[in-house]
């Protein structure tokens, strides 16, 4: 009994000292188009916050966005000679370069991966266009299944001159394929079938039409796939819209990420949900600051945090999966910064600023 007894004491240390000192890998984009532009690979410490470096992988120029499959299994990069890449992640969470296919366009800038992992979408900027693609066992990308070319433009005549695809991501649920035109703010909307690679324009709603001149940039869904959250990069504010069973999206209500006083020129950035699924948070690029919301009944939201220091140019920022941190990429200081995230009111709080990273524009727990 005795020696028993000392066996889970040993025990329940052991599982004690392991959790305190879990580390969590994630992946760095980057828009580095240098003859090191890499992936890195990087592991954040839950007891301490500290990023570690742990690996980069220089199979592909200016890795700007990465996207990793619900296995785990695989990571997908977008790069600048208008290709999607395909890698497999070992056990020891290092990529292996599987292959890679046409963007179907030109200046990509996003790249997503469906529920069931069965399918990868391409949204490309430069000529506004987009692109599916199924998957192989093992992750590799087939040619695409789908590609289209959007048309369109919107009032703002230096950003809005023609179709700009920005972002493309489904319903939880994996039914619905939307995909962001920031050109002429629209959300286009598809109906998917995964198994067979098929994209149908959604019947109940072939497009969701978004503020004139805001400009939509990027879109989160609430696990409950009721309520989407839409970022508008060109008017810096944040729509919420409730989602219905045949994929339709209705407005509610839009509010600002920026203070009523701020008069300099900004462009939102990211937008990311916590784990818990209460708060939204948004970055913006001018104002430089990350920006938190509170998710009230019915999909509406109240902001309760802002915060600035050691903030410059965030393309991206993410929430590990735990909840307890905010990894910040500055792509203007080449860095990452740590914030601490208090689950029951949302507010953050700085840790510190850590390693540097060149021009991290994207920040993927695994």
């Amino acid at each position: 009994m005795k020696k028993l007894s000392i066996s889970v004491i040993i025990l329940v240390c052991t599982v004690f000292f392991s959790l305190q000192n879990k580390t969590i890998p994630f992946y760095i984009g980057s828009q580095d188009k240098g003859l090191n532009s890499s992936i890195s690979l990087c592991e954040l410490d839950l007891s301490t916050g500290k990023i570690t470096l742990v690996d980069t992988f220089n199979n592909c120029t200016a890795p700007g966005y990465v996207s990793i499959s619900p296995d785990k299994k695989n990571l997908y990069a977008i790069s600048s000679d208008n290709k999607i890449n395909a890698f497999a992640i070992g056990a020891d969470k290092k990529l292996n370069y599987l292959n890679s296919q046409p963007s179907e366009g030109s200046g990509p800038c996003h790249v997503s991966v469906d529920p069931s992992g069965k399918m990868v979408f391409a949204s490309n900027y430069g000529d506004g266009s987009f692109a599916a693609y199924t998957l192989q066992a093992g992750g590799k990308l087939n040619s695409a299944t789908y590609k289209e070319q959007f048309t369109g433009s919107g009032p703002n005549t230096k950003r809005q001159e023609k179709a700009h695809a920005h972002f493309a991501g489904t319903s939880p649920d994996g039914k619905y394929v939307y995909v962001v035109d920031l050109g002429s703010d629209k959300i286009m909307n598809y109906t998917l079938d995964a198994k067979s690679g098929k994209l149908t324009p959604n019947p109940a709603q072939p497009f969701f039409s978004a503020k004139p001149g805001s400009g939509p940039r990027h879109f989160i869904f609430h696990p409950n796939g009721r309520s989407l959250f839409l970022l508008n990069e060109l008017e810096a504010t944040l729509t919420s819209c409730s989602v219905d069973k045949k994929g339709v999206i209705t407005s509610l209500e839009t509010y600002s990420t920026l203070p009523a006083d701020f008069a300099g020129n900004n462009t939102s950035a990211a937008i990311h949900l916590h784990p818990n699924g209460k708060f939204v948070y948004v970055s913006n690029r001018g104002h430089n600051s990350i920006s938190a919301f509170k998710i009230l009944d019915g999909g509406k939201l109240e902001k309760v945090d802002e915060i600035t220091k050691s903030v410059s140019v965030p393309r991206d920022f993410n929430i590990d999966p735990t909840g307890k941190y905010m990894i910040v990429a500055n792509q203007d200081k080449d860095n990452l910064v740590v914030y601490t995230i208090d689950p029951q009111t949302g507010k953050l709080t700085f840790l510190h600023e850590s390693i540097s990273v060149k021009a991290p524009i994207c920040v993927a727990f695994l």
